[in-house]
């Protein structure tokens, strides 16, 4: 276990240096909870299932018996949550003579610590990993795929939530993404009319979002054209924890979405003394979670080019 102590932290006991910084800085609003669905458990693990529901009703002939449906129950996804824990060990010595302040600032920095870490696994999750094979959903595919599976009666037995190619983030790919989450169909082969809340992308495309989303007039064309992407009100989400620059999302509301992380412990910090006689202090943070989705009803994707 390392242990913080005066030999590594002179600048801090120093009356030489009239302030040090500290290397912590992070945006204030999370980015997960505003996508995600963040659901608290008290179980070591959770289990949800899919259900088809109805189809279209028919017309009924008089003094015909009516026709009956049978809804079917579909996959099921379990969540195990897992642990993450991390601790920092300090000297009494260098608490106490630590003069810029910054040490009793560890329980802040561990949290942060913890924040960045679920950011980061939402972000992969929803971005980086969407077509990565080995990481799917409960029908046994990725997140963004051309062919997850139907359970109704349909005729119709696969539907997709990315394009056949995968495309970079622009105005024609918006304008195809729009319409195809819309349209896209449940197990009875309904048309589900998703609308888009959301675009997720990586902050290395912030310029051709603010083109997509904001200009009066579409982005890349010389005729005038009226930007209709514009009218949507689609909230840009740059995902800062995100890895991959190519990729991004459409999403919808959080009701219509099953984009999902489990919080089996929340995010908490402790101190303690050290299990000696050193007079040594420990700061620790831990929490469980993990995050998934049930179904991929809600979410249009790309991993672009």
């Amino acid at each position: 276990m390392g242990t913080i102590n005066k030999s590594g932290i002179d600048y801090l006991i120093s009356k030489d240096y009239d302030k040090i910084f500290l290397d912590n800085f992070m945006a204030e609003t999370p980015q997960f909870n505003q996508i995600m669905n963040v659901i608290p458990s008290k179980d070591s693990y959770n289990k949800f299932a899919g259900f088809t529901g109805m189809g279209l009703v028919p017309k009924k002939t008089e003094g015909v018996n009516a026709i009956f449906a049978t809804p079917k129950q579909k996959f099921a996804k379990t969540f195990t949550p897992d642990t993450f824990s991390l601790g920092v060990r300090i000297t009494k010595e260098a608490f106490d003579d630590d003069k810029s302040g910054n040490l009793r600032k560890l329980p802040e920095m561990l949290g942060k610590s913890a924040r960045a870490t679920i950011e980061t696994d939402v972000a992969s999750m929803l971005l980086d990993r969407m077509q990565t094979a080995g990481y799917t959903g409960g029908d046994g595919k990725v997140l963004s795929a051309t062919d997850h599976p139907l359970y109704g009666s349909s005729s119709t037995t696969s539907a997709s939530n990315r394009p056949a190619t995968n495309v970079d983030l622009s105005v024609s790919a918006i304008e195809a993404a729009i319409p195809a989450l819309r349209t896209t169909v449940n197990d009875q082969g309904i048309p589900t009319g998703l609308k888009a809340k959301f675009l997720l992308y990586h902050p290395d495309n912030w310029a051709t979002v603010v083109q997509i989303l904001q200009n009066q007039e579409k982005a890349g064309t010389a005729n005038r054209d009226t930007n209709a992407i514009k009218t949507l009100g689609l909230i840009p989400v740059p995902l800062d924890y995100a890895t991959d620059t190519d990729a991004w999302a459409i999403v919808t509301d959080k009701s219509d979405h099953q984009l999902m992380l489990v919080m089996r412990e929340a995010v908490s910090t402790k101190s303690y003394p050290a299990p000696d006689n050193t007079d040594d202090a420990i700061y620790r943070v831990r929490f469980r979670k993990v995050e998934g989705w049930v179904s991929w009803l809600g979410f249009y994707g790309s991993a672009g080019i």
